[in-house]
């Protein structure tokens, strides 16, 4: 190697390492998925690690149920008013100001806002199969710029001083309204007319995206299509149409055929109506990307990632599940949607699943078994159930109506 060739290659290595310096995180937080969610592990106060799904849809951390050898020592100042999906129930929750969350060994938060619900209405943990806590919120994105790596499954902090953007991300504009997060988004009806959203940025919602139903230039909600329950949000039930549309576009990013949502107008109407928007993307399409937010600059940063062509799923079956005891491989049927291949194949709320396609249900997690109900297949799946002290077999047949 000659000299000059030499002094490039040091050059180069120099420039390399001085890019890495500048992009060095504070704090890298891991977190685990379960079906959708990204839980992580925090604790507030300084007590004991609590279990929290990382929520973006929501300004502060919100406490929904303590378990058994979980402490925390909180100083209510008030009571509020918590609004969320749903049309029926009045939330309040106690609030607590100045409060420190951390997470992992290094990373704090101060003067940090949290509340503690009067009521578990979400049952995060019965829900999801796994002790869960409560909800981080995105007030704690508002000092860093913060990397979500749906593959590495870890967030990173970075300083906001210096940061330099890596190649090949698109940049999308984040409003910023009342401490929450909003994103642009282009989605084609079927009618082939496109249409820019408003959207929430919500990591803390297992769903594609759902659009609201209500104004004349709304999302026109396909023929083809199923009516069931889509899940509790913090003001009750939300029911709702499942349905595919041609495309969605994160930016330059487009992906066809998603499944999104469309929620009754009771559901939704209150937060149309105080926020303007037009709805919400969650997991199920943000996983596909790597992302960058930063609140400072008003950015959302994004490139796709090895989920990007990765099938979208929604409940085929037509059944909801629930962990009905704490701790134990234990999976009740609290829902059947009326006209479902649940509902044909004769499954009943109460049923306990036992067992699927010869597999198990006791050596599962909750999400391992509800991936069995959400992918269209043209075999008929056994399903076998135990209900009141007898134990019924079944076939499901899960052909997809969207």
């Amino acid at each position: 190697m000659n000299y000059r060739l030499t002094i490039a290659v040091v050059l180069l290595l120099l420039t390399a390492n001085s890019g890495m310096a500048q992009n060095k995180p504070i704090a890298r937080v891991p977190f685990s998925m379960l079906g959708s969610y990204m839980v992580v592990k925090a604790n507030i106060n300084e007590f004991s690690d609590l279990n929290f799904i990382f929520d973006t849809g929501i300004r502060s951390t919100i406490i929904t149920e303590l378990q058994a050898g979980d402490s925390m020592s909180l100083v209510f100042n008030d009571e509020r008013y918590v609004q969320g999906l749903g049309g029926s129930n009045s939330i309040y929750a106690y609030v607590s100001e100045n409060n420190s969350i951390r997470l992992g060994k290094r990373l704090s938060f101060e003067n940090k806002t949290v509340a503690l619900l009067q009521e578990d209405v979400l049952e995060l943990s019965r829900q999801i199969g796994s002790p869960i806590n409560g909800l981080l919120g995105a007030d704690l994105l508002e000092d860093f710029i913060v990397q979500i790596d749906f593959i590495a499954k870890r967030l990173s902090f970075y300083p906001k001083e210096d940061f330099r953007l890596p190649k090949r991300y698109h940049s999308l504009p984040l409003i910023i309204e009342q401490q929450k997060l909003y994103v642009p988004l282009m989605v084609t009806d079927i009618y082939d007319k496109e249409h820019q959203l408003k959207m929430l940025l919500d990591t803390g919602a297992g769903l594609c995206a759902w659009l609201r139903t209500i104004g004349t230039d709304a999302v026109p909600i396909p023929e083809k299509k199923v009516y069931g329950r889509i899940g509790e949000g913090i003001s009750g039930e939300v029911t709702g149409y499942l349905a595919r549309i041609p495309s969605i576009c994160l930016g330059d990013f487009c992906l066809a055929d998603p499944v999104v949502v469309f929620p009754d107008s009771v559901c939704i109407s209150d937060l149309i109506i105080n926020t303007g928007r037009d709805g919400t993307i969650g997991n199920q399409l943000l996983s596909r990307f790597n992302l960058f937010i930063d609140v400072e600059g008003k950015h959302l940063h994004l490139r796709p990632n090895s989920n990007f062509k990765k099938q979208f799923s929604y409940n085929v079956a037509g059944l909801e599940l629930i962990q009905s005891i704490t701790g134990l491989p234990r999976y009740e049927v609290i829902e059947v949607w009326a006209d479902s291949p649940a509902a044909q194949a004769g499954i009943l709320q109460g049923d306990i699943i036992r067992e699927v396609d010869g597999d198990n249900a006791y050596s599962m997690s909750l999400s391992e078994l509800r991936g069995y109900f959400e992918q269209s297949t043209k075999r008929t799946l056994r399903v076998v159930v135990e209900r009141e002290g007898s134990v019924l077999k079944l076939n499901l047949n899960l052909k997809s109506k969207i």
